[in-house]
């Protein structure tokens, strides 16, 4: 810089230069942005597809001890079109350790809507204290997992 130049003017080259930097920015951002379009979503789109049918249980479906074994008693609401001809109903039963203890499967159609469905936990799978669960599923379809609490009588 010039040593000889004073106080006052060094000052305002600093502030020209700040404003000329400025300007140019707001330039700069000005002729970026004017290019972009705002990225719109509409909440409801014109062509939004219809829900999926799928296959519901019952509300009242439910796990429950049957003389002390988890029964599982559940009804088929609906049964989503593509299994409307029939397919297995799977139940897989978790002991309180979380690996599967058994599990077991009835075809299901269109005329076994509203008919109650009982599961009960085989008789070869001894019953442990804790919580157990039943999970149902039908063509790939987890539908409901349910879970009931078993505390084991010591003295049988």
């Amino acid at each position: 810089m010039n040593d000889s130049m004073p106080a006052a003017g060094k000052s305002a080259r600093a502030r020209f230069t700040a404003a000329l930097l400025g300007l140019a920015l707001v330039a700069g951002l000005a002729a970026g942005l004017s290019a972009c379009r705002p990225f719109y979503v509409p909440l409801v789109p014109d062509d939004a597809s219809e829900p999926v049918a799928r296959t519901r249980l019952a509300a009242d479906s439910s796990l429950m001890l049957n003389e002390g074994r988890p029964r599982l008693t559940l009804t088929v609401k609906e049964l989503a079109p593509e299994v409307a001809f029939g397919d297995w109903l799977a139940v897989q039963w978790f002991a309180p350790s979380g690996g599967i203890a058994a599990s077991e499967s009835r075809w299901v159609q269109g005329d076994d809507l509203g008919t109650e469905l009982a599961f009960d936990l085989p008789p070869d799978v001894e019953v442990a204290n804790g919580e157990w669960r039943a999970v149902v599923s039908l063509d790939g379809f987890v539908l409901r997992q349910f879970r009931v609490d078993v505390v084991v009588d010591p003295e049988p």
